[in-house]
C-alpha cells in the first residue's frame, strides 16, 4: 500500500477532520465556490478563511510538484514550511470549528483540497 493515502489521512486528521465526517449540502458547496458563504462569517472568521485559502492554494501546488519531482529539495522545504503553518492554524481553527456555519464552510474547503491531493 502506498504511503500517500496514509500521509493525506494523517494530514487531514491533524487538521481535526476525518473522512466522511460531514455530509455537505449542495447549497453549501455552491455557495463556497463563489465565496458568498464566507461573507456570512464574522470578520475574524473571514480573515482566517482567506488566509487558509491562500495556504491551501500554496499547499496544493507543492503537492502537484511533489508528485512529479519527489526529490525536489526546494519543494520539500516548502512542504515542511506549509505544514508548520498548518500547525499554527490549529488553535484558532479549534475555536472557530465550534460555530456550525464556519465548520460547514471549512469542511467544504477541505473537500476541495482533498480532491486536489
Amino acid at each position: 500500500m502506498s504511503d500517500k493515502p496514509s500521509s493525506r489521512r494523517k494530514f487531514l486528521q491533524m487538521l481535526g477532520l476525518t473522512a466522511g465526517a460531514t455530509i455537505l449540502s449542495t447549497k453549501a458547496v455552491a455557495g463556497f465556490v463563489d465565496h458568498k458563504e464566507i461573507l456570512k462569517l464574522n470578520p475574524e472568521q473571514q480573515e482566517f478563511m482567506l488566509r487558509y485559502e491562500k495556504w491551501m492554494d500554496a499547499f496544493i501546488e507543492v503537492i502537484r510538484v511533489q508528485r512529479t519531482k519527489p526529490e525536489d529539495a526546494e519543494n520539500n522545504a516548502k512542504m515542511i514550511e506549509l505544514t508548520e503553518i498548518a500547525d499554527s492554524f490549529k488553535p484558532e481553527l479549534d475555536g472557530f470549528m465550534k460555530d456550525k456555519k464556519f465548520s460547514t464552510i471549512f469542511q467544504v474547503s477541505i473537500a476541495r483540497m482533498s480532491k486536489e491531493i
